[in-house]
């Protein structure tokens, strides 16, 4: 069968699951399966499909009907131009945590430090260690399924170091002051921040994602209270403290961030979602 007609056939499938969604979801597996990039998978319509690459489809769209995250499926996504690599048991980075990355750089002095707080796959790290050269950090993470896809995604940067950490243990921060051989000048933090009573509602793919990566504990704020109460163990007395925000959460975190002597501002993303939170003493 020719690409060009596998690729409707297919897409005709999906459609029943996806609606409007099905073209798009079916050229983002196909150009995976195929690596190719969509304008080679427009160009090559009159080509043969490999048989292998049916295969890989087929396995595909039954786990698609189970809820599987395509980002899964596929073993990587993109964040901030690169492929970063994930699979179950690592959080699936989205294109809003750009903005937090994004943040984080810029608050970095020349030749500064940062602290990358619930890893997950690295991404934030990956992102700041890329515009920012100059700077050295620390990629934590406690997950150790997670913790892999940290290490291989890290594997290009020189300047940041992976490690096993535990956000809520008081003793893991002092480990890691010693370890840097002094505090930092950034802290940024993608927390979970989902109420634990909201779990259930979400959607069925996001189900799939690590439950230690989303429950923020019963008002989804438990990370935001200990790790702001711990960070002024690694964190300059100028430094800078942030967190990704969930949709309704800035003037709770804002006042946990005041309660320790934080001056706040809030970041919105691309969307105009308050998106970021940046915490700092004067």
């Amino acid at each position: 069968m020719k690409i060009g007609e596998y690729r409707k056939e297919t897409s005709d499938t999906l459609a029943g699951l996806f609606g409007e969604e099905a073209k798009p979801l079916c050229d983002i597996l196909l150009c995976s399966f195929l690596d190719i990039d969509k304008s080679e998978l427009i160009l090559r319509e009159n080509d043969e499909i490999p048989r292998d690459t049916v295969l890989q489809m087929d396995e595909a769209i039954n786990e698609l009907g189970f809820g599987v995250p395509v980002q899964y499926i596929m073993g990587n996504c993109w964040f901030f131009g690169r492929k970063i690599s994930i699979g179950r048991g690592c959080f699936i980075p989205r294109s809003d945590t750009e903005t937090l990355a994004q943040t984080a750089a810029s608050c970095l002095p020349a030749g500064g430090s940062f602290a990358d707080i619930c890893a997950g796959s690295g991404c934030i790290s990956a992102a700041v260690a890329e515009i920012r050269k100059d700077a050295t950090g620390f990629a934590l993470e406690l997950s150790y399924k997670a913790l892999k896809y940290t290490e291989k995604n890290l594997e290009g940067f020189s300047n940041v170091t992976v490690k096993r950490f535990d956000a809520l243990d008081e003793d893991d921060y002092y480990a890691l002051l010693g370890d840097n051989g002094g505090k930092f000048d950034v802290i940024v933090c993608n927390p979970p921040y989902i109420r634990s009573g909201d779990i259930n509602l979400l959607q069925q793919q996001v189900q799939y994602e690590p439950l230690d990566a989303l429950d923020g504990g019963e008002d989804g704020l438990h990370y935001y209270r200990e790790i702001t109460k711990l960070a002024s163990i690694i964190l300059k007395e100028n430094g800078a403290l942030l967190y990704e925000l969930g949709y309704d959460q800035a003037g709770d975190v804002a006042s946990i961030l005041r309660e320790k002597g934080y001056q706040t501002a809030v970041i919105k993303d691309l969307n105009g979602i308050e998106r970021v939170i940046l915490g700092k003493k004067y």
